[in-house]
């Protein structure tokens, strides 16, 4: 009888403070892995945008691309229809910035920006250079 109460003190005892050190613990380590995530999802969140407009506007050059090869638009018309999709995708760029060459029956577009993004802690200068071109297929060499 007496054995037997002793060692349930004990045991009740054991677990007791082994909670309040697990309980403890889980609450630094819960808090930490909260901030650590927190700061994740924040980055995501700034950074993200700007690449998926980077990606629209890889994908809009490559259109007016093959649009030109086609067609007899001059740099100039080029040019503007890029700046047209860069401002429609709100992609922050420049006409001193957009090269276009016309050769023949081929177009070439090249595209440079920076976008700022700001992370709170630091800001952040994101360097973008999509480009696109088209060869016509069915003209002669």
């Amino acid at each position: 009888m007496f054995f037997r109460r002793t060692t349930e003190k004990i045991s009740t005892a054991a677990e007791g403070a082994r909670s309040r050190r697990q309980a403890g613990f889980m609450t630094f380590s819960g808090l930490l892995l909260l901030a650590v995530v927190a700061a994740i999802l924040f980055s995501a969140f700034k950074l993200l945008p700007p690449y998926i407009d980077n990606y629209r506007l890889q994908d809009s050059l490559e259109t007016v691309a093959r649009t030109a090869t086609y067609s007899k638009m001059s740099e100039d018309e080029i040019r503007k229809q890029v700046m047209g999709e860069a401002r429609q995708l709100g992609v922050p760029l420049d006409e001193r910035n957009i090269r276009v060459q016309r050769s023949g029956v081929t177009v070439n577009i090249a595209v440079q920006y920076t976008v700022k993004v700001d992370l709170l802690v630091r800001q952040v200068d994101l360097e973008f250079a999509p480009s696109a071109g088209n060869r016509n297929i069915m003209a002669k060499p």
